[in-house]
């Protein structure tokens, strides 16, 4: 974490937070399963002080770089990246979210105070100078390129990243049980309609099969099959959408 005079007239606080698995919870209220669903194992909390200007540093170090990127896509929503920050960022002068190898970062300028906002470049750059590039993430590479939307990208990994795109059932019903990554993004078709596409790559075709019957078997109930063979269902949802299942 960045001493004391990283920037001159910046000083830590006395104390320092440290937080490891379970004990997220006591830091994030509500939002912790997300974070150990990914792989999370431990947080730093480092605030600092420059008179009246305050900052409070958070670094979450995942359990790999797919990990921590997957947590940042789920918090930057629609990404305003500062070109002043050495990573990928998602930035304003309250914030900012930053991914770098396997450590996810937020900033926080609680007040949104002038002084404060311009030392936030300098001190994200300071920690990111100590932290090695990863070998690049190839894990999105597996969704189709052709009329994606760009910036809807998200990985998933278990059941609670799942649920802001789309709800098949309860539970873990895709069976990822945090091992196993999946990829979704939002697609527009030349009729300017849009639709949304998951591809998660299981070890082998038994495991694959596996999760599709148990998919059919648990789907929720306001999901209606109204076509399947071997390898694919098609649903109708209570809006009247539809969607189908390979």
């Amino acid at each position: 974490m960045p001493e004391n005079n990283f920037l001159q007239g910046w000083f830590k606080s006395d104390y320092q937070l440290t937080f490891y698995k379970n004990d997220l919870y006591g830091h994030i209220n509500g939002g912790a399963e997300l974070f150990l669903e990914f792989g999370f194992d431990s947080l730093l909390v480092q605030d600092y002080s420059n008179g009246e200007a305050r900052l409070s540093l958070e670094v979450y170090c995942m359990e790999c770089p797919e990990a921590a990127l997957g947590i940042y896509l789920m918090k930057c929503g629609r990404e305003t990246p500062s070109p002043a920050i050495e990573a990928r960022n998602s930035s304003n002068k309250y914030q900012s979210l930053i991914v770098k190898n396997n450590f996810y970062i937020q900033l926080n300028n609680f007040k949104g105070n002038a002084i404060a906002e311009s030392a936030m470049p300098g001190m994200l750059n300071h920690l990111l100078s100590t932290i090695p590039e990863s070998d690049p993430i190839e894990l999105l590479n597996i969704l189709p390129v052709e009329n994606k939307i760009p910036g809807s990208e998200k990985i998933i990994r278990g059941q609670y990243a799942l649920q802001p795109i789309y709800t098949f059932g309860e539970g873990d019903i895709l069976q990822l049980n945090g091992k196993i990554f999946g990829v979704a993004a939002d697609y527009r078709t030349d009729a300017n309609e849009e639709y949304t596409q998951i591809v998660i790559p299981y070890p082998d075709n038994k495991k694959a099969q596996t999760v599709f019957k148990n998919l059919i078997e648990n789907l929720d109930p306001y999901l209606k099959i109204i076509g399947k063979n071997n390898e694919k269902f098609i649903f109708e949802d209570y809006q009247k959408k539809y969607g189908q299942v390979i």
